[in-house]
């Protein structure tokens, strides 16, 4: 907010007061991708169900009950967001915890970038 003396008054010095406002980020971004044995391809609901299973074996029931939202998926790669507070979190069970597939062969995810704004894992200059 920019408070500024529009009286008109020549004589008066103008005055300019700037207020800057810093939130709290609310989500955390990943680029992540699904890295497997086999060739495969896994529908929305199952590549979800995955990232809830690593989440759960990692962290427990505050891992089962994290919010995690797809933004966009082209398999193998997906975009995430997690709360802020969680994803420290988020971010080890990812880098660590593998899992079994529903055919029964293995995969882990792996983290491709982090960050707190959402335009800093859509891109990147190296890919």
């Amino acid at each position: 907010m920019m408070d500024v003396d529009m009286s008109g008054d020549s004589k008066t010095t103008d005055q300019t007061t700037f207020r800057t406002t810093i939130s709290k980020q609310q989500f955390y971004y990943f680029a992540i991708s699904m890295v497997t044995d086999v060739e495969t391809s896994v529908e929305p609901q199952q590549y979800y169900d995955y990232i809830m299973v690593v989440l759960r074996q990692w962290l427990g029931v505050v891992g089962a009950g994290m919010s995690v939202d797809i933004l966009d998926l082209k398999y193998p790669r997906a975009i995430i967001r997690v709360p802020f507070d969680r994803y420290k979190a988020a971010w080890q069970a990812m880098t660590v915890t593998p899992f079994k597939q529903l055919d029964g062969t293995s995969a882990h995810f792996q983290v491709l970038r982090g960050s707190a704004f959402a335009m800093g894992v859509v891109s990147s200059s190296r890919d």
